[in-house]
């Protein structure tokens, strides 16, 4: 009984390996299709911009701070402020899972 279970779970490690190199494939051949080449410097980038738009993002909560009166308006601006730098930190995520998990190189 026990070497049934044994091979049971070998035989579903297998296919979960089967798939996973399968979806690995698919994304690299999906990413490379649209994104063509993705440079160091590109990379580099893509995280000098997230960091940029946090750094915003942190200021204007800091500026609320010497406020008496916050206005709808500066709400406003800081709930767009931190939009913008989630997309970008969301956006900044994906791009280093997509590279850890192999599915493009960065080229020089």
């Amino acid at each position: 009984m026990s070497n049934m279970n044994e091979t049971d779970d070998a035989s579903v490690r297998r296919l979960f390996q089967e798939i996973d190199h399968k979806i690995t494939i698919i994304n690299r051949e999906k990413i490379s299709e649209i994104t063509g080449d993705v440079s160091r410097d590109a990379f580099i980038n893509v995280a000098s911009t997230t960091a940029r738009l946090r750094a915003r993002y942190l200021a204007r909560v800091i500026e609320m701070q010497t406020s008496d009166d916050i206005s709808q308006q500066d709400i406003e601006a800081l709930r767009t402020s931190r939009r913008m730098y989630e997309e970008a930190l969301e956006g900044f995520s994906a791009l280093q899972h997509a590279l850890r998990r192999g599915y493009f190189s960065l080229s020089d």
